[in-house]
């Protein structure tokens, strides 16, 4: 799973893919998150988002806090059915021009829900903040795997 595990309820989930798994079986849950700020800054983008930017998400571009910070999954019934969690950390900054960068917050939940009327005008001013004609994300990818225990 990639950006998603943060979607499931973590333990009927576990418990799920603990049935599926062969014993030795592997889950792996990736995470991107942000190492830095972006380059050149967008500051400017982060405060027409800041006013619905959901606050339990962090800011700026920090997506990982809270329920969704990788090993948020580590529940007590992970310990039972499963090895210990293995983490890599690996850097992977990423490249956009101004129109994916405008796609990659419209493609937020919290952005892409607004009605049309508030949401055209405030990509608009998104597009308008943007002048480089590249941006780089210097993202993160977190990667957690474990294996399913054998019997006991």
């Amino acid at each position: 799973m990639a950006q998603a595990f943060h979607w499931f309820d973590n333990e009927a989930a576990l418990t799920e893919i603990a049935r599926v798994l062969r014993p030795g079986g592997a889950l792996v849950v990736m995470w991107n998150v942000a190492n830095g700020p972006a380059v050149p800054s967008i500051t400017a983008v982060e405060e027409l988002l800041a006013p619905i930017w959901p606050r339990e998400s962090g800011f700026p571009l920090d997506m990982m806090s809270g329920a969704w910070a990788p090993g948020a999954w580590n529940l007590p019934f992970a310990e039972k059915a499963f090895d210990q969690i293995r983490e890599a950390r690996l850097a992977n900054p990423q490249t956009v021009d101004p129109q994916g960068l405008v796609a990659f917050f419209g493609s937020m939940g919290w952005v892409a829900n607004l009605p049309d009327e508030e949401r055209q005008p405030l990509v608009d001013a998104m597009v308008s903040h943007l002048t480089a004609a590249e941006y780089v994300l210097p993202w993160q990818t977190r990667v957690q795997w474990v294996r399913l225990s054998a019997p006991t």
